[in-house]
């Protein structure tokens, strides 16, 4: 019988210490601390990501200029796979153009280089960024590539109007009228569609509306009606 009571006298004593306020005090301490460290072992890992530092250099070199006096230029900004298929049109597009008015910087994959072995224009030598990330399309990796582009085009304080093209883009009009529409403007804008066109057809033969983006210092939402 006294061995019965003793053994239950242990036991609420023991659930009298874990309940007690002392221990519960460190046992919220201890959890606290863990999450603080593995959040500080999460930033650490992902400031010294190869990755991390490609995006921080991207954005550590901008360079905004906000008064020029000089001949303004056009830059052309090519968001490329590889090469340029259609290089040839874009030779014939810049073949009577004041190459002092316009420039020209092509993100490709890594390691591809835009010389007579690789592209039929001239215009292209040499153009590739010494810096450039694998793209996947649909990820965030074309959002860096971009970010690349215009990174490299701010270097230049000549460049004041930015157009960004796709290795399937071609020109519509000739290089006298397109320099003077980009120099009419005073906006930005997305013109892949014509304003009363609400829908179209996806890949996969589904209509859908074309897609919205908003920018907004730094933030970028792109959106569609039905997120297809």
């Amino acid at each position: 019988m006294m061995m019965m009571m003793m053994i239950v006298k242990k036991k609420q004593f023991s659930l009298l210490s874990i309940r007690s306020p002392a221990f519960l005090l460190v046992s919220k301490l201890a959890i606290f601390l863990s999450i603080v460290l593995c959040v500080f072992a999460f930033f650490r890992l992902h400031s010294q990501s190869p990755q991390f530092r490609k995006h921080y250099s991207s954005t550590s070199t901008f360079q905004v200029v906000t008064q020029f006096n000089g001949q303004p230029k056009i830059s052309f900004l090519f968001l490329a796979r590889k090469d340029l298929p259609l290089d040839f049109l874009w030779n014939n597009f810049l073949q009577n153009a004041d190459l002092a008015s316009f420039s020209i910087y092509i993100h490709s994959e890594p390691g591809f280089v835009f010389n007579e072995l690789t592209t039929k224009s001239s215009f292209f030598y040499g153009r590739q960024l010494s810096e450039s990330v694998r793209v996947v399309w649909g990820e965030s990796s074309m959002i860096e590539a971009e970010r690349l582009l215009l990174g490299e085009a701010l270097q230049d304080p000549a460049n004041q109007r930015f157009v960004l093209l796709s290795d399937s883009s071609t020109p519509i009009s000739n290089v006298f009228t397109s320099r003077s529409q980009a120099k009419a403007l005073f906006s930005d804008f997305l013109c892949s569609f014509l304003p009363t066109l609400t829908k179209r057809y996806g890949r996969k033969k589904k209509r859908r509306a074309p897609p919205t983006i908003i920018i907004d210092d730094g933030f970028t939402d792109f959106s569609t009606d039905n997120g297809s």
